[in-house]
């Protein structure tokens, strides 16, 4: 009986997940190329776009103040039982969509210049919200001054963002100043994505063991909201896509897949140290949407 190779690859995410929690000890020490592999994703998703494809478009304003809008309601709920529990709600709404969100679109035939271009909107967003927001929300975050913090943030998102994309773009014009057009290398970005999983759940894993001897009621509570976030966000995607005529994979991907390593270090260097974890379940709850959709894709091409 033959093998068919297309059904396996859709549970190839759950053995990298599986080897990521599984290996921690091993893998977290290792998460530092996470960085390098996920600018690897980005630099190969814009590779194939023109720049018109990145514009700004209104359908991503929509999204992004129904988003955020979103966010703040059930913080304001969720804070009246636990403040830092619902702040740490609140984190998983505001982190901008992920550097690689445009590559796993790509992977599941969708519209990658929608993602992208939301990737950048949400960064450069974040420059300027943050700042504002984070000494209101909680008082360690106060005696940063604005632009401080907003440099601080705009190096990061120059380096995991805006260096991939002009790199792509240099390429790109090399290759068709020599008469050579770029190819889609979905099979290699798979791979990365593939690769990211280990290093990715086994820092998760790390964060949490390390943050246990915060109470366990709390940690839990906290980390859960990251699957609550994870889950309304991939669900409000799916569900705004037709109704603002978007097409469904990217604003799915826009709106559920975050950039959770930036968040994190906001997390850890400006707020309470219980905000963290909810963040960290988020890490891991989008790898097991994305699992999901990339398995459902998987079925759908064969």
């Amino acid at each position: 009986m033959s093998l068919n190779l297309e059904r396996l690859k859709g549970y190839a995410p759950l053995c990298f997940i599986a080897t990521g929690i599984l290996l921690w000890r091993w893998t977290a020490p290792l998460s530092a190329v996470l960085p390098w592999i996920i600018a690897a994703m980005l630099f190969f998703a814009v590779l194939t776009m023109p720049l018109s494809r990145l514009r700004p478009r209104r359908e991503h304003l929509v999204i992004y103040l129904i988003q955020m809008g979103l966010g703040a309601a059930l913080y304001s709920l969720l804070r009246l039982w636990d403040h830092e529990v619902g702040l740490s709600l609140l984190m998983c709404f505001l982190a901008p969509a992920a550097t690689a969100a445009g590559a796993m679109t790509s992977l599941m035939n969708g519209d990658t210049g929608f993602a992208t271009g939301y990737t950048l909107l949400t960064h450069g967003l974040l420059c300027l919200v943050a700042p504002l927001l984070l000494p209101l929300l909680q008082a360690e975050g106060a005696e940063v001054p604005f632009w401080e913090l907003s440099g601080q943030i705009a190096l990061l998102v120059g380096k995991m963002v805006l260096l991939p994309i002009a790199l792509a773009w240099l390429v790109r014009g090399i290759m068709h100043w020599r008469g050579k057009t770029p190819q889609p290398q979905r099979k290699l970005t798979y791979w990365l994505w593939l690769s990211s999983l280990i290093f990715i759940l086994g820092k998760a894993v790390s964060f949490v063991v390390e943050e246990g001897k915060i109470g366990g009621g709390l940690l839990i509570a906290s980390f859960a909201v990251g699957f609550i976030a994870c889950a309304v966000q991939f669900t409000l995607g799916r569900w705004l896509a037709s109704r603002i005529g978007v097409e469904e994979v990217s604003c799915r991907q826009a709106l559920g897949q975050k950039n959770t390593a930036l968040t994190l270090w906001l997390c850890i260097s400006f707020l309470h140290p219980l905000v963290a974890p909810g963040i960290a379940g988020y890490i891991a709850w989008q790898n097991f949407f994305l699992t999901y959709y990339m398995s459902r894709s998987v079925r759908v091409k064969s």
